[in-house]
């Protein structure tokens, strides 16, 4: 093991901070009180709850090709799909969907240039070939994928482009192809360039109408068998019309958008800020469940308005998260990049689920600072699992569905607060699990904001269980350091991280697991939690 991460590991283990940390221990005074069955509001997640969004121009980094694979992103894809009982979906998309041009002569997967005027994340001149596709073929069995297409470029050179990738596409996925998106954010095509000032949702809708016939008869053509695949949409960037966000999701289902009712998943993105604007924090935005509500506000208020729509749409079509992550133009180290983070992702998702937005793609791409982890060794970044990841486990763990047959449904409890929350997960309406998140700051490298660095403080929360739950229940944790870590992180004491076993769960043995509290004679437990980590508590009820 490397010496670093044996250290701060070690100080992570959490006998020491229980036993370190005993004088500052505080209480919530009041029992929180869970009932037996769900509450009538709860979230019904989809199958695959945590599931991923791709930049278009790194899929063949993190899938590689069929003499290529990476098998490190095998891992790390498998290790969620055990946590959860079903694999995470791939949506391959992002910015660079809507400027990738397919040539058919192409010999290479793609060709990228960046221009650090325009963006020095990603290529802004891509070209794909054939074996683009090929990186479909390398992920785990029962990973399912949502391929995006180019709606941003407006020629009609670059259009009938489009039209022929979708054979190569179509074949390449085959049966695991799931949807089909058409355009990223099309609401900012007028901020970036693609379309003109005037270009207004009847504009967008029949050419995303006119797009969408191509795409199915093509893949009528190619793959018979796939005629039919639905269409993930509209995958607007913003909420409310503006000088940026130009198209109102609402208003292009009213005037029609699914008038063939072949959209299968209403899609909307979301990031908590934009990393480059001043004032942006990590205990003010990020471990913030207020900053946490307000988002999910605005998109509990778009689903709720295009539902109130009735037949403008197919009944019943699920609401998800079709990319997301902490903050815009890939994040800002310090920030995205830590553990503050990955407690964000898991308050943030968990959220989501209680409020029936009903899956979650997190969007990472090679040398993004929020990304779960680097595919590849780049000049930039090192090969390895980042955070992110982290909060991705702890939330499958909590998503975990015995089978496809089994219902989970998920509750935000009214205990909550700014920096602290709680939540319940029911399976098939028995009380299942509770997780708990501590969102207080506490930093390792800095003194917190006080002038005497202080002890890591641990509260203390007190549950009143149904009266059928009994013995013991197991708590896993998620910890690190403190909010600021970056390495030495583990989920329930195992490791995930590149190089001990290509991502593979590594056993650490100087963390405590297998921890348990007891259910007292009155159906009560208590279960501590230090600053800055969280803890899942799964019951025998």
């Amino acid at each position: 093991m490397l010496p670093s991460i044996k250290r701060s590991l070690a100080v992570a283990a959490l006998g020491a901070f229980l036993k370190a940390e005993a004088a500052h221990i505080s209480s919530r005074t009041k029992p929180i009180a869970i009932p037996k069955s769900a509450p009538n509001d709860a979230g019904v997640p989809l199958d695959s709850f945590v599931s991923y969004s791709f930049e278009f121009s790194s899929w063949p980094d993190f899938a590689g090709n069929l003499s290529h694979p990476n098998a490190f992103s095998y891992n790390l894809m498998s290790n969620l799909g055990k946590l959860q009982g079903s694999m995470p979906i791939a949506r391959v998309g992002g910015n660079t969907q809507d400027i990738a041009i397919f040539d058919e002569s192409l010999e290479t997967s793609i060709v990228g240039i960046i221009r650090p005027n325009i963006s020095a994340d990603y290529p802004t001149i891509i070209t794909i070939g054939p074996s683009y596709f090929e990186s479909y073929k390398t992920m785990p069995e029962g990973t399912r994928f949502v391929h995006g297409f180019n709606m941003g470029a407006n020629s009609s050179a670059a259009r009938a482009a489009t039209w022929a990738s979708v054979s190569h596409a179509c074949k390449a996925i085959g049966s695991d192809l799931l949807f089909w998106e058409y355009g990223n954010e099309p609401d900012l095509f007028t901020a970036s360039g693609y379309r003109p000032d005037d270009w207004a949702e009847a504009d967008y809708v029949t050419e995303w109408l006119n797009g969408t016939t191509a795409i199915e008869e093509a893949t009528k053509a190619a793959c018979p068998e796939l005629a039919g695949t639905k269409f993930m949409a509209p995958s607007f960037a913003g909420i409310g019309v503006n000088d940026y966000f130009r198209l109102d999701p609402v208003e292009v289902f009213k005037q029609g958008l699914d008038e063939k009712q072949n959209i299968g998943l209403i899609a909307s993105h979301n990031y908590m800020g934009v990393s480059t604007n001043p004032g942006i924090t990590l205990q003010g935005t990020l471990m913030n469940h207020s900053s946490v509500l307000a988002k999910a506000d605005e998109q509990i208020g778009v689903k709720d308005g295009i539902k109130a729509l009735g037949a403008a749409l197919a009944p019943n079509v699920p609401f998800v998260m079709g990319e997301h992550n902490s903050l815009a133009r890939q994040g800002r180290p310090g920030l995205s990049n830590g553990f503050g983070a990955a407690l964000w992702g898991v308050d943030w998702n968990t959220y989501l689920a209680s409020q029936n937005l009903t899956r979650s793609h997190m969007h990472q791409g090679t040398n993004y600072r929020y990304q779960s982890w680097q595919p590849i060794e780049t000049n930039l970044t090192a090969r390895g699992t980042k955070p992110p990841y982290y909060g991705n486990v702890a939330v499958a763990a909590f998503m975990h569905k015995p089978s496809s047959e089994s219902e989970l449904k998920i509750s935000s409890l009214p205990s909550s607060s700014i920096y602290a929350t709680q939540y319940a997960a029911h399976v098939d309406d028995t009380l299942a699990r509770i997780l708990l998140v501590d969102l207080n700051t506490y930093n390792t490298t800095a003194d917190n904001n006080y002038t005497t660095p202080f002890a890591r403080p641990v509260e203390k929360y007190s549950f009143q269980l149904p009266s059928d739950c009994k013995g013991e229940a197991q708590v896993q944790r998620l910890l690190a350091n403190g909010s600021d870590a970056i390495t030495g992180i583990t989920w329930d004491g195992y490791s995930y991280n590149y190089e001990l076993d290509e991502g593979k769960p590594v056993r650490m043995e100087n963390v405590t697991c297998g921890e348990s509290v007891k259910v007292d004679g009155k159906g009560m437990i208590s279960v501590e939690v230090p600053w800055s980590s969280a803890a899942i508590v799964s019951l025998d009820c």
